[in-house]
């Protein structure tokens, strides 16, 4: 099966194909483009399969929020747990929370518990994946 990038993610693979890798944790967002954010994003719309193989060994924050179901959110999760990534985390855009999976690339649980993210994790995500409406008068 021929599984397709998401939308972003060429340029890592160009990365990864000449040895190097980003610097930065690579967002990968369920909710679609993050903007202003420094980080790379990755954009993966939910319930597709993608081809995530070139996150492996690489730190992921996948960022949704309440509203995608649990399975959507679970299944990414599972994908990336399976590479590994070096640090695997989820943020939840909309109630500015977050859950920590795979720290240092070792997973929290043996059998795929986690912990939520401290108060320290939720001030350096804050306000991740939030989207200021402008209004015009």
């Amino acid at each position: 099966m021929n599984l397709k990038l998401p939308y972003g993610a060429e340029a890592i693979v160009r990365l990864r194909k000449q040895g190097l890798r980003p610097a930065e944790m690579i967002l990968v967002s369920l909710i679609g483009p993050l903007y202003g954010e420094g980080n790379p994003v990755v954009i993966a719309t939910p319930g597709r399969q993608y081809d995530l193989r070139f996150l492996a060994g690489l730190e992921c924050l996948v960022v949704s929020d309440s509203t995608q179901p649990k399975q959507v959110v679970r299944d990414i999760v599972e994908q990336l747990k399976a590479l590994p990534t070096a640090y695997l985390g989820v943020w939840f855009a909309d109630s500015q929370q977050g859950i920590n999976f795979i720290v240092g690339g070792v997973t929290s649980r043996p059998h795929g518990l986690y912990r939520y993210m401290t108060t320290e994790d939720r001030q350096n995500f804050a306000g991740l994946g939030h989207q200021e409406i402008s209004r015009c008068a």
